[in-house]
This record gives C-alpha cells, structure tokens and sequence, in this order.
C-alpha cells in the first residue's frame, strides 16, 4: 500500500470514530434520496433549534422558555397539524396488550413521532392501529430499522402546538416523543 492509501484509511477511520463519540453511538436517519418535505424539515429545524436553546440556558427560567419558542416556530410551519409524505425510520413496531399496533419513527436524533403505546393515554388521540385495518396489515410486514414514507395527523395541545408524551420537561426538550395519529405508512 501506499503512503496516500494509508493516510486516507487512517483518517477514514478516525472520522467514523470521531462522529461515533461526537454522537454518543447515535446516528441520524441517513438523507433519504428524494428531499425531506419542507414542514418536516422545518419542524425537525424547530425542535432541534430549541433542544439546543434548552441545554444552553443559563437558568431554569429560560430553560422554560425554549418550550414557548419551540412552540410557537412548530404552529408557524405545521399548518393543520398534520405530516403528509415524511420520512423516517422505523424506531419501534410492536403492540399493546390488546393486540393494538404501536409505532414510533425516528425523524432525526432523540426526536420522534409515535402512538401512544398503551389504551389509558390513549383515550381521546385514538392512535393505536386496530388489528383489522390494512395500515396494521402493512406495518406487520415491516421491521425495525426500515426507512418509511408516512402520513398522519398529530394531536393538538396548547403547551407545544402538537402533542409531546413526556412527563418532565427535560425529557420534552432533549428527548420528545410526539403524538401522531398514523393515516399511512410505506417502506421505501
């Protein structure tokens, strides 16, 4: 081998190991190969940018504070509340104990779109995929780590604009999880 090849492999490795602990061993979705929809874009735009405002706040005040702006940037670019053609990753796909389907799609890192994965906070969103219907019969063909196309309709809430399932405000900001209630999903 020569010295170029061997300084490329060195650096080639380098950077992966940099970008695993840089991340945490977390890896976003890669770029799909057709363009991310311009409210996707935007709303994952808007919860990145206030996960970043939360971790860097210099109090508990303004920590707060990020979830108003993030909830102010998510109804200024979802219109309806609802995603039509996103893509994401398959991050959980199982059921409940009633045999309902639980779903949950990575959007980018530590953010998701999900059902509800129990009939309790279910009550009223109405997200869990009845066995019967051909969205169920479709995602059971599907497994974890599957790159989908989805649409949905996200349940309102007048603390972030759409619903967010956390219970601690820490776990909203850095790690949200937010409610949809799923119309479709295909495997690209």
């Amino acid at each position: 081998m020569n010295i170029a090849i061997k300084l490329a492999a060195v650096c080639g490795v380098g950077a992966l190991l940099v970008g695993m602990v840089a991340g945490s061993g977390k890896s976003a979705p890669p770029p799909p190969s057709v363009p991310l929809p311009y409210d996707q874009a935007g709303f994952v735009r808007s919860v990145s940018t206030a996960k970043t405002a939360f971790k860097s706040a210099t109090n508990q005040l303004a920590a707060g504070g990020a979830r108003n702006s993030r909830k102010q940037a998510i109804c200024n670019i979802l219109q309806g509340q609802s995603a039509s053609g996103w893509i994401g990753k398959l991050a959980e796909l199982t059921s409940n104990g009633d045999g309902k389907g639980v779903v949950s799609i990575e959007l980018a890192p530590d953010v998701h779109v999900a059902t509800w994965n129990n009939a309790l906070s279910d009550i009223g969103s109405r997200t869990l995929i009845d066995p019967t219907s051909s969205l169920f019969k479709s995602l059971a063909g599907m497994k974890r780590g599957d790159f989908v196309r989805f649409s949905g309709s996200f349940t309102s809430s007048d603390v972030d604009c759409v619903r967010e399932q956390s219970v601690t405000l820490d776990g909203s900001m850095t790690d949200p999880v937010f409610t949809m209630r799923f119309s479709s999903v295909a495997k690209l």
